[in-house]
């Protein structure tokens, strides 16, 4: 980055948090300018612009100004403006905070498509679990700026090696009375918040003693879910504490390649 700046940047795509779009543009006209400014003639860069709008799905809306645009439609746009001179890394920084439920499996798709289809090595940072666990061939969880944990989502998650029982109760008070009810059936509890996570290796069987345990301390818990342990257990685990969605949250660094020396 400090002696080949300009090769750098040859070779890498940048998508950030922000999009910056004029929104009184055309996407055709956005895509040419970013092409032109790469260095590309007039041609070249019109046709890599028809191309890449096709890649992400917005040949019919190249006639309407950008403003005009869906927050996924625009998320997509700002994806097409990072490939424009065919980067072989691309970085995406929270591609899809403030992104509606079918928006963000919009961006998923072509995120997926790009690393798969077209080879490019993706590094991603995300405050949603859900989203590292479905697009990552790599996760690594970075607390207070450093690396706690690094590995592919199955081996993170088998990591844990147990099944849990998911205990909601009215308030954390409560929760907290039912984690000391609970420590002899499990040395692995954990508590966030009003709910309860124990690790057990025969978590099914080991139910009607949980149950029995809460009425002899006069305790009900709300709901009792049985889970197969996901990135957030996994994250719950490293840190202590749940990951929020929020500016506060410690972000999740994914990796997603095809070449395994891109790792």
């Amino acid at each position: 980055m400090v002696t080949q700046a300009k090769d750098v940047r040859r070779v890498a795509g940048v998508a950030l948090q922000d999009i910056g779009i004029d929104p009184l543009m055309k996407s055709m006209e956005l895509l040419t300018l970013q092409g032109r400014l790469f260095g590309a003639s007039k041609a070249d860069a019109t046709k890599r612009s028809t191309e890449l709008l096709d890649l992400v799905q917005l040949s019919d809306a190249v006639n309407r100004r950008v403003g005009t645009y869906s927050g996924g439609m625009r998320r997509r746009l700002d994806l097409a403006m990072a490939l424009v001179h065919q980067p072989k890394v691309l970085f995406l920084d929270e591609p899809t905070t403030g992104l509606d439920p079918v928006s963000r499996r919009d961006v998923w798709r072509e995120v997926r498509r790009l690393n798969q289809e077209m080879g490019i090595t993706i590094f991603l940072t995300t405050q949603y679990l859900e989203e590292a666990d479905e697009l990552a061939n790599t996760v690594a969880i970075i607390v207070g700026g450093k690396l706690a944990v690094e590995g592919s989502p199955a081996k993170l998650k088998a990591s844990l090696g147990e099944e849990s029982i998911n205990l909601v109760f009215d308030n954390p008070e409560i929760a907290e009375k039912g984690r000391l009810a609970l420590g002899s059936i499990s040395d692995n509890v954990k508590m966030d918040r009003d709910t309860l996570r124990l690790y057990l290796s025969k978590a099914a069987e080991s139910i009607p003693a949980v149950i029995n345990h809460l009425q002899q301390a006069g305790l009900s818990p709300i709901s009792l879910t049985l889970t197969q342990p996901t990135l957030d257990d996994v994250f719950l685990q490293v840190t202590g504490q749940r990951l929020e969605a929020s500016e506060m949250a410690k972000p999740i660094s994914t990796r997603s390649s095809k070449r395994s020396e891109a790792k």
